[in-house]
């Protein structure tokens, strides 16, 4: 079977980064990421490209058009709930399958007060506040928007007007102080729901969960999302968001019909969202493994690098750089197979008091891994062994050693803390 060729849009969003991490790995993917703005997409997608339209722009179908072609798209995958519409809505002048529901089930999840007056029947839409209220604290939220973004606790008349009056549609409900959640939801092809996943939402930054864990399905919560399933008939991945009320009673927060940027807690236990999503999309058939222990994930800033340096051989230092506390160093390990796998000859320069063949292994490494081992028993600088070669770079803890060599040799040098640079993680 050949791979599949899936285009991400807009691929730098955090939901980008989540189906990335997702489907760089699934042997029948060919991942493409697009952004209309520079953003991290181009780091982590091999295969990118920016383009001009923005999410609303009149031209972003006929854009992404000219990449499905040029590409072979299969599928496009969104990545922001503001494109969730557009591809709803162009329906089959998009020249690929949308990972997005109907038109006007779209119109409903993006729009806070749809999403309400299309589920009020079923008993768990928080109640609507008019303006003076009855009592506060009262809860305001734009209707149109993402995670908890603009929401408020509004705690008097004075704050409630003016948000009224500001020119941003709110809505306004019943203040609900218990727990959050997220609910990860998977349905079949037909909108048939086979598993949710709740977790609760326990450090929040710029509206995403940064610090996410699981927590048990209350039949409450359980049979909200059957109910969910069963009205809006959503395919593939979603999720929704409950918060309880005073009594204890989980109330619908949103409904997004899309990878969520957190699903990557559910990943880890079996349950991979983004490569079933397509599945169901394509009308394949699949199963759920999900998987029941305890795990708690936390995000935060990662560092991802693009380096005009150009090098084609590699002198490395065993003690303390690729050994480090009687351990490999993993990412000296993984920068190892890197350059193997792209013919990177790695030199291995070394005093080590022992013999270095004993000791790659008993630590299991491979010394087939390098082009030669230089075992310097004499005193002699490592700046002898590199010589003048200008295509070399040089990676030693020591400093008196990468001085020696930057001054002697001329080429680039490198402390363990920074090769991360060297690692190309895309896909």
């Amino acid at each position: 079977m050949s791979a599949l060729n899936i285009l991400v849009f807009p691929c730098g969003s955090e939901i980008g980064l989540e189906i990335h991490a997702a489907l760089r790995y699934a042997k029948d993917i060919r991942l493409h990421g697009a952004s209309s703005v520079s953003d991290h997409g181009e780091f982590v997608y091999a295969r990118y490209r920016q383009i001009a339209a923005q999410a609303g722009s009149d031209d972003l179908v006929e854009q992404l058009n000219g990449l499905i072609a040029e590409w072979g798209i299969d599928l496009v995958i969104p990545a922001h709930d503001s494109v969730i519409p557009v591809l709803a809505a162009a329906g089959s002048r998009l020249r690929a399958v949308a990972m997005v529901p109907d038109a006007d089930t779209a119109l409903v999840c993006r729009d806070k007060r749809l999403t309400y007056a299309r589920l009020e029947p079923l008993g768990f839409v928080p109640a609507t506040v008019d303006y003076p209220a009855n009592a506060y604290p009262v809860f305001a939220k734009p209707a149109v928007g993402q995670g908890s973004q603009g929401a408020e606790r509004v705690d008097g008349p004075e704050r409630h007007r003016q948000l009224l009056d500001s020119g941003i549609d709110y809505v306004v409900n019943e203040y609900l102080p218990g727990e959050e959640y997220t609910v990860d939801c998977i349905s079949d092809a037909d909108g048939l729901l086979l598993h949710l996943a709740p977790r609760r939402r326990a450090r929040v930054k710029s509206g995403i969960s940064v610090r996410t864990e699981p927590v048990p399905a209350d039949t409450e919560i359980a049979a909200m999302a059957g109910a969910i399933a069963g009205e809006l008939r959503l395919r593939g991945a979603w999720f929704f968001q409950v918060r309880r009320d005073a009594d204890g009673r989980p109330k619908l927060l949103e409904v997004a019909p899309r990878i969520a940027g957190s699903m990557g807690l559910s990943r880890a236990r079996g349950i991979n969202y983004p490569l079933l999503g397509i599945y169901a999309h394509l009308g394949r058939p699949f199963s759920v493994l999900a998987q029941d222990y305890p795990l708690v994930m936390d995000r935060a800033l990662g560092n991802r690098y693009r380096s005009g340096l150009h090098y084609e051989r590699v002198y490395l230092d065993l003690d303390d750089t690729l050994v480090v506390d009687g351990a490999p160093s993993p990412l000296v390990m993984a920068l190892l197979y890197q350059w193997s796998a792209r013919q990177v000859p790695v030199i291995l320069v070394t005093r080590h008091a022992g013999q270095p063949l004993d000791t790659l292994a008993r630590h299991r490494i491979c010394a087939e891994l390098f082009e030669r081992i230089v075992h310097i028993q004499d005193g002699s600088p490592k700046s002898a062994t590199i010589g003048r070669d200008p295509a070399a770079i040089f990676i030693d803890d020591s400093f008196r050693e990468r001085r020696d060599v930057l001054d002697t040799c001329g080429v680039p040098v490198f402390d363990l803390d920074a090769v991360e640079q060297l690692l190309d993680l895309r896909a």
